[in-house]
């Protein structure tokens, strides 16, 4: 018999991307494989968006079997203080609301505990490392991860952002060097954990360095997605067909794309098609214009699913320049259509590509990233084969992606707890926790 799992996933839903799309589709391929699962999950926003799409999807779908959904309500007051996060200065109020959550998910969970016994706990979502739940002191074996934001936004990016976004990223980047030194109850939760997933190597070495736990690199998106399994190829006289996808933001960077494809040798013929709308549309549009660029860039604003994984399909290769992220689907599902990547060598995309099916640049300064950019596209529009090998390397780097091969290395992990008559994580590391 499978171990029984309780997991807990703040953002899971069946009708949206980012963490919420991690949320279901393990919750979902855990039950699949045989597994007891029950998931915690919730809002801190009054309009309670997770509660209305499981709702939804209720009117019209049956759970798999061996899966349970319990939605856990955030009280008036949590509900409060997470409305106060969004007034100026005061952003980081959103973690103050998130560990209350947390609290009351965990008085849930050992109510549930108590009825029927789990055999292992997992800390799925939110994936930061700040908050690490309660669910650790149940005193059955936890698995935490993967665990995300151990790096800092670089410092020489930063002056790019704007007033509020330099406030916001200089005191992040503070509070995270203080944080991830300080915080007993992370050190305490990594020390108790059976098994802890990174998603980076600098959170890795945070986990390891700093809390003195072991943890293992681990995405924590993966792909279900297959294109047409063709390699690309670029006919004589095509332009070098090129896709940008993302909120239109200073974190994503796209000026940096559109500075790199103006130094580009006059002979290159190449098309830019720009996915996504935000605050920072306006200013690139006028960028590319200065430029002198503007005449080779499409720009599509939000639109569809279906019709931006067709552009996708139409283009040869992603180019990703956002400074900070988990790991972008859009990378994923790029590498499933066979599109090599043109990205930092950093966050979860820094993970995601390698030699095989991308070309990544160093994440040092602005003019570093430029000059990468620049080079990356160049070698792509003039090195015969290049397209050719990468996308191949593309198709192989799916399947070692996949959200079942995801699901897999977690379900060998609760296995070692059988294996060894392990018969609770804080009993194996000698922590002392609350009954």
């Amino acid at each position: 018999m499978k171990p029984r799992i309780l997991l807990s996933a703040y953002f899971c839903s069946p009708c949206r991307g980012g963490e919420a799309a991690v949320g279901w589709q393990v919750a979902t391929r855990l039950a699949a494989a045989g597994h007891e699962v029950v998931v915690l999950c919730g809002d801190l926003s009054d309009d309670e968006p997770t509660r209305k799409d499981h709702a939804s999807y209720a009117a019209e779908h049956t759970l798999p079997d061996g899966l349970t959904i319990h939605y856990v309500a955030a009280d008036p007051t949590t509900r409060r203080i997470h409305h106060w996060h969004g007034l100026p200065g005061l952003w980081f109020l959103y973690y103050h609301a998130y560990r209350k959550w947390q609290q009351t998910a965990y008085a849930e969970a050992r109510r549930l505990h108590a009825a029927k016994p789990f055999d292992a706990v997992h800390h799925l979502t939110v994936i930061g490392y700040r908050e690490p739940g309660y669910l650790w002191q149940l005193g059955v074996p936890f698995f935490w991860g993967p665990v995300h934001g151990a790096a800092s936004m670089p410092w020489r990016f930063i002056p790019s952002f704007g007033l509020r976004g330099i406030y916001r990223h200089v005191t992040r980047n503070l509070l995270n060097a203080l944080q991830m030194r300080t915080s007993a109850r992370c050190r305490t939760a990594a020390r108790v954990a059976r098994h802890i997933w990174a998603v980076t190597e600098e959170d890795r070495a945070m986990v390891e360095g700093l809390w003195g736990a072991q943890a293992e690199v681990m995405l924590e998106t993966g792909t279900s997605a297959t294109g047409p399994q063709t390699i690309l190829s670029r006919r004589a006289g095509e332009p070098l067909r090129l896709v940008w996808s993302g909120l239109i933001e200073a974190r994503k960077a796209l000026p940096l794309v559109l500075k790199a494809l103006a130094l580009l040798d006059h002979g290159t013929s190449w098309r830019l098609d720009v996915l996504g709308d935000g605050p920072d549309r306006g200013s690139a549009v006028k960028l590319a214009a200065k430029l002198g660029i503007a005449g080779n860039i499409r720009w599509h604003g939000f639109i569809p699913r279906d019709q931006a994984l067709q552009c996708m399909r139409e283009s040869h290769v992603l180019l990703h320049s956002s400074v900070k992220e988990g790991t972008p689907h859009v990378v994923l599902e790029a590498l499933a259509h066979g599109l090599p990547v043109i990205c930092h060598d950093a966050c979860g995309m820094g993970v995601a590509i390698d030699e095989r099916c991308g070309l990544k640049i160093p994440m040092q300064s602005p003019w570093v990233s430029i000059a990468g950019f620049h080079q990356a596209v160049q070698r792509m529009a003039s090195e015969e084969g290049l397209l050719e090998s990468l996308s191949a390397g593309a198709r192989v780097r799916t399947g070692e992606l996949s959200w079942d091969h995801i699901v897999r290395r977690f379900e060998a992990a609760y296995e070692t707890c059988r294996e060894d008559g392990c018969r609770g994580a804080a009993r194996c590391f000698g922590v002392s926790v609350r009954p």
